[in-house]
């Protein structure tokens, strides 16, 4: 009697615990490594086809501008096998999907037949958040499940109580939308007109769900097809030990990389997120420890992370899973075979009811932001650990949390609408310890990410772009910048009926710097609105055609008149604006690597010739003097103005333990800024093991405890 599936994934985790290998032996690469590889190289052709074609059948830019699409093959119990390019941050939560059907007695009832295809975008079963959107269908052979086929795409609207599917200022899961939790939304390869007429009468904006199911069915019956002609060719009995024999390759190879690369030992960072809800502002905790074994094994340890809560600025355990695999594929496994191999060797302590695993599936996670530093943090862990090695050009530091605008009400055709314009894939790289990070280049979620067509945005979007540039001295400053992201100013056009928000983080550096290197700048966002646009525009007078070089005194504040409202963090909740109002968006850009001031003067020159920098930062920043109108470095000069910078350095700084001696003052005086405090009371109060490290680094006494930053006095007498 064949086993179920969920005895087999029951036999699939004994044998992994029992063996400590996802199979015991290679036999049919051992056999013909050449047989072994072709199988695999088509299986990957396999999944790179459904990929592109599944870009062209879908009517979202998402889908077919920026490539937010990924598409895999996995065995019968869920493992991914192997995957095409695009959003590896989610190579792993379709894998979470089908187990979770497994697990869940979806065999069944209602089943697994040829031809169903189900969907999900619960990030409690896999996802990050509502818009990652994933459809699967089982592949049969002679009555036997031998496989899955599934892709995932980023829907830009979701029929949340604010439009886009980014939701500011979420409280629950209920704000964010229209959630299909393993839902069989195909029979037969026919999509059910219900859950069509469910999805049209539910979102904004039906036409990019629709159409991204579409292609989401299309590409995995292009797997499927591809499979079956596979088995034909190769055997069914050879195809099931080959997908084992791939998984167990890769881990062995992982396990191989790590002992050669990575020294072995504890590697500590952290990272900060902001909560930005009314009356309820704070900062997030992200950090780890990241411990690199003798026998070739990572072990993450987010301990310390702040706990879950009612704000949209944290993640699910699929989330952190398939951000830990998304940083290692890219950072230690990047020409490895990419399937759940890279996984088997790595280990992860995420705490139950923290940010990145919360006890409640209530608890939103529309932007899950210190989940998304936290898996950041766990690639500069790694970096760290390269550096110690003797290696440079793997070491970097962070790369952007991006930002971006929503929208909602009626187009400029008429029509119904909601959506979020996805430019920020587009952001600065971080810096490397070899060279400047990249601008207007990608984001880690996503290595191959665009930032779309200007075109095609005001297709999709009423706003008009008055400028999109990059964004002068966003990246990180230091021996090697980070990348500059993108700096967008857009003026509301062609409707009366349209509301404009976005979302951000708090007012707090996201990419931090590495060895010397300075963060990323914060976000922000200007809005003008009852502007004199038109006014100009009819006069024929000037308008702004970016920020110029001051943010502080931008040339769209100087040039024109409105009610103008600078927005730290540039989280906006949905509010209605009128035509000719005007707005900016940022992506988000990469921290620096090294001392600024140890910066070669030809790379400044270089970025002032290419109007990425300023001559104020080249001065104040890297020290650095060029003479304004021949461009030229003074040499004399600059080592006069370096030589400075290190004397001042020297006059205010202070030995270490001096330093930690004054802080540990400041946590007894309970005198730190309110959303810090906030913080380490929630971080103190949810986690003993960070407790305890906590008053042994700050030598605090056992009974010493943090004062709640929100108590009243009168509480407290």
């Amino acid at each position: 009697m064949m086993m179920s599936l969920k005895d087999r994934l029951l036999e699939r985790d004994r044998r992994m615990a029992e063996l400590g290998r996802y199979e015991e032996k290679l036999e049919l690469k051992e056999r013909d490594p050449i047989r072994f590889e072709l199988l695999y190289s088509k299986m990957v052709e396999s999944v790179t086809s459904a990929h592109e074609v599944a870009r062209r059948v879908s009517a979202s830019p998402m889908s077919r501008e920026l490539g937010e699409i990924i598409f895999g093959l996995y065995t019968p119990e869920g493992d991914a096998v192997a995957l095409s390019r695009g959003l590896l941050i989610h190579v792993k939560t379709m894998s979470r999907m089908i187990k979770w059907m497994i697990e869940n007695g979806y065999e069944d009832d209602p089943g697994f037949a040829e031809g169903d295809h189900y969907f999900n975008n619960d990030p409690y079963i896999g996802g990050a958040h509502c818009p990652d959107q994933m459809i699967v269908t089982p592949i049969w052979w002679e009555g036997e499940l031998v496989g899955w086929a599934g892709g995932l795409t980023h829907t830009p609207e979701t029929g949340g109580s604010e439009p886009g599917g980014f939701i500011p200022f979420a409280r629950s899961r209920f704000d964010e939308g229209l959630f299909l939790p393993c839902v069989k939304v195909a029979e037969n390869d026919k999509i059910k007109r219900d859950l069509e007429v469910l999805v049209e009468r539910g979102i904004r904006s039906p036409i990019y769900w629709l159409t991204d199911n579409r292609a989401k069915i299309t590409g995995s019956q292009i797997i499927r097809e591809d499979v079956k002609g596979l088995i034909g060719q190769f055997g069914v009995d050879y195809f099931a030990k080959a997908c084992r024999e791939y998984i167990e390759d890769t881990r062995l190879a992982a396990e191989q990389r790590i002992r050669k690369v990575l020294p072995p030992g504890t590697y500590r960072e952290v990272s900060w997120r902001g909560s930005m809800m009314p009356g309820d502002e704070t900062l997030l905790h992200g950090p780890v420890a990241m411990t690199v074994t003798r026998e070739g094994r990572l072990n993450f340890d987010y301990e310390g992370m702040s706990p879950a809560g009612r704000h949209p600025f944290q993640g699910t355990l699929p989330t952190i899973e398939g951000l830990v695999m998304n940083v290692v594929i890219q950072n230690l496994f990047y020409d490895l075979k990419h399937n759940e191999g890279v996984l088997l060797n790595i280990g992860l302590n995420v705490p139950k009811g923290s940010a990145g695993n919360p006890s409640s599936i209530f608890y939103p996670t529309a932007l899950w932001g210190i989940t998304y530093g936290a898996g950041l943090a766990s690639g500069q862990a790694i970096s760290r650990a390269y550096y110690a090695k003797g290696y440079r050009e793997e070491v970097h530091a962070t790369s952007a949390l991006s930002s971006a605008y929503t929208a909602g009400g009626l187009d400029q055709y008429g029509r119904p609408f909601g959506a979020h314009n996805f430019e920020f894939a587009a952001a600065g790289l971080f810096a490397t310890a070899v060279m400047d990070g990249l601008d207007t280049a990608g984001v880690e979620f996503n290595p191959e990410g665009e930032m779309g067509d200007a075109e095609i945005w005001e297709q999709m979007l009423p706003p008009v772009y008055l400028s999109r540039e990059i964004h002068v001295d966003g990246g990180g400053y230091g021996k090697y910048r980070g990348g500059n992201g993108v700096m967008s100013l857009y003026l509301v056009s062609g409707t009366k009926d349209i509301d404009i928000g976005a979302f951000g983080a708090a007012p707090i550096y996201s990419a931090p710097g590495l060895m010397g290197g300075y963060p990323a700048g914060a976000l922000y966002m200007w809005v003008g609105s009852r502007t004199n646009m038109h006014r100009l525009i009819a006069e024929g007078r000037p308008i702004p055609s970016g920020e110029g070089e001051d943010p502080a005194h931008p040339d769209f504040v100087e040039m024109v008149e409105a009610r103008w409202e600078l927005i730290p963090g540039a989280n906006r909740s949905a509010q209605p604006a009128r035509e000719g109002d005007l707005f900016t968006a940022m992506t988000g850009d990469g921290g620096g690597f090294g001392d600024p001031i140890e910066r070669d003067p030809e790379l400044i020159l270089r970025d002032l010739e290419n109007q990425v920098t300023t001559h104020w930062t080249a001065r104040h920043v890297y020290c650095v003097a060029i003479d304004p109108e021949t461009m030229e470095v003074d040499v004399a000069a600059t080592e006069q103005l370096r030589r400075k910078q290190r004397e001042e350095r020297r006059s205010v700084g202070m030995p270490a333990q001096q330093y930690k001696a004054r802080e540990r003052e400041t946590i007894l005086r309970g005198d730190l800024a309110k959303p810090t405090a906030r913080m380490f009371h929630a971080v103190l109060g949810s986690s003993e093991a960070f407790r305890r490290a906590f008053l042994e680094f700050w030598g605090l006494p056992e009974s010493w405890e943090m004062t709640d930053p929100d108590r009243d006095d009168e509480e407290v007498e």
